[in-house]
């Protein structure tokens, strides 16, 4: 009986052996599963924060873009006829030194917000095109390029160096 005894208690020492190593097995595969997804949530984490500050930096960055164009002043002609005389004006000299050639004009008017456009279509010299831009910024009056497209002149008549530019010009138009 006394064998019986040693051998019981020896085959239940070897099965509470094997329940501890099966206990530590599972509680290990436990252990890696909540790691792993303890990494993946800080990941995800850090990736948020990231996130989040580039949102910040946008909010701040259009907040002063914001700032900035209401303290911008819009100086509205005083009627169609100015807004599309100034434009002109800018034009006609690059016109009489061969310059600039206009294609086509289109008025187009006064549209929503008392807005007047002007569709113009310009041939010339690509240097003399940046002049003209610059010099339609020096207006008494804002005028903003809505519509741009530039592309090289093809034809028998085009020259080195020569571009189209078909633009859409606007300018708002003061109140009577």
């Amino acid at each position: 009986m006394n064998d019986n005894k040693v051998m019981l208690i020896g085959i239940a020492f070897f099965l509470l052996c094997i329940g501890l190593i099966a206990g530590i097995y599972i509680v290990d595969g436990d252990i890696r599963y909540h790691r792993d997804e303890f990494d993946r949530l800080d990941q995800q984490r850090a990736n948020f924060q990231r996130d989040n500050a580039n949102l910040h930096e946008q909010i701040r960055a259009f907040t002063d873009a914001f700032d900035r164009l209401a303290r911008f002043n819009v100086n509205p002609a005083a009627n169609e006829m100015d807004f599309y005389s100034q434009v002109q004006q800018v034009i006609d000299p690059h016109i009489w030194t061969n310059e600039i050639v206009i294609i086509s004009a289109v008025q187009g008017g006064i549209g929503p917000g008392g807005r007047a456009s002007h569709t113009l279509t310009l041939r010339g010299d690509y240097y003399t095109f940046k002049r003209i831009l610059a010099e339609w910024r020096n207006l008494n009056i804002t005028v903003r390029v809505s519509g741009l497209t530039i592309a090289r002149a093809t034809g028998p008549q085009a020259q080195s160096g020569e571009i189209v530019a078909n633009l859409t010009l606007e300018a708002t138009i003061a109140a009577n």
